[in-house]
């Protein structure tokens, strides 16, 4: 199943040399951007770690054992990430609300990884959780070879757990293994680092993540191309705007540009008035991989090229180079501030701040002229 993983040869090679030989180490961090296939290699880590078959390809994800960790309902699999505060009986069992969230977050996981759960409150990874998993570390009898606890956003848990998880990671049982699992490695404790071997998982290329949606998700070879473009490297974010079948990204991108071109101040003000919750990171992210996308057709038409992506919004792209004018460097302004506004929505900075950041950028290339 490791040969699933696509774009992360050495990673993979590396866990692969580490069970040919058995080597196993007590701690593993798996670190770099989004949507690259760290959570997916962690569970089949475990899976290989534990799976029976005989065969050498490890791990073969039919036996009883691989089907109990693509379910999640290994006995040996601890699987910790950021949630709300978890209320917890007296012997370290969730209470009824924190076991529905959940059990959500774990079908959202198995179904449709590649959308973001949204849980009901602030989450972090808590003092409550370690407690859960040293709970769970103290049992001595196995189904397994090994007993594996993959943590996910690690960067999340906050001083009192990291200090408390440092201690489990200073002398973990026999035939444990921990994962953890970040985006952010600058947020997490040195200390914890130090404790690690670090496994690097580099983004995706356009052409790997486009052969993905071609072939495992059957997408057109033109929207396949189109969407590898714009996901930087994030094989979830591709997928995601392949799921958006009513190009919702695009189409409020599409709003910005025409709002822009009138200078309708209007609209900003009617977007940052309505719903607030439809307007999550998520779909803010996408709406400025469309919008880098759509600079990157200005460029190509102002240089005389005509093999862009937004051919359907020919006239558009029309208007805006006739304001734009000569100011080719407006572009190039355009895609830095696009790739600093990407930071500070992983920053948690408020969304509607950048979308008003966003409008008025738009609005100083493309407004009308006095």
């Amino acid at each position: 199943m490791f040969r699933e993983i696509k774009g992360q040869d050495r990673a993979i090679r590396l866990l692969n040399n580490a069970l040919a030989h058995n080597r196993i180490a007590q701690a593993y961090l798996f670190y770099g951007p989004e949507g690259v296939g760290k959570f997916t290699t962690a569970l089949y880590f475990a899976m290989a770690l534990n799976c029976v078959a005989k065969s050498e390809k490890r791990p073969c994800g039919v036996c009883t054992s691989c089907h109990k960790f693509l379910e999640f309902n290994h006995p040996d699999l601890i699987y910790v990430f950021p949630t709300p505060n978890i209320k917890t009986t007296a012997e370290g069992e969730m209470k009824d609300k924190s076991i529905a969230e959940y059990n959500a977050y774990i079908e959202n996981r198995k179904k449709t990884p590649w959308e973001k759960f949204y849980f009901s409150g602030s989450t972090e990874i808590r003092r409550e959780s370690i407690d859960l998993i040293q709970k769970r570390l103290e049992f001595t009898q196995r189904e397994g070879n090994y007993r594996v606890c993959i943590i996910e956003d690690a960067d999340e848990m906050n001083s009192s757990t990291a200090n408390s998880f440092l201690k489990t990671l200073e002398e973990p049982p026999e035939q444990t293994v921990l994962i953890l699992i970040t985006t952010r490695m600058q947020s997490l404790l040195p200390t914890i680092i130090s404790r690690c071997q670090l496994v690097f998982f580099k983004p995706l290329s356009h052409k790997v993540i486009e052969e993905l949606l071609s072939a495992k998700y059957l997408i057109d070879k033109p929207t396949a191309k189109a969407n590898a473009r714009i996901s930087n490297g994030n094989l979830e974010q591709a997928i995601r705007l392949t799921n958006d079948t009513k190009h919702i990204s695009r189409n409020l991108m599409v709003s910005f540009i025409e709002a822009a071109l009138k200078s309708d101040d209007q609209f900003i003000l009617n977007l940052v008035s309505s719903a607030k919750e439809k307007f999550k990171s998520e779909l803010i992210h996408d709406v400025l991989a469309h919008l880098a996308l759509w600079q990157n057709d200005m460029a190509l038409l102002a240089s005389g090229r005509k093999d862009i992506t937004n051919s359907d919004q020919q006239e558009l792209l029309n208007q805006c180079l006739e304001r734009l004018g000569n100011d080719v460097d407006g572009i190039v302004d355009s895609l830095s501030l696009i790739d600093d506004w990407h930071g500070k929505l992983n920053g948690n900075v408020n969304v509607m701040l950048i979308l008003i950041n966003l409008f008025n950028h738009l609005k100083s290339l493309y407004g009308t002229r006095n």
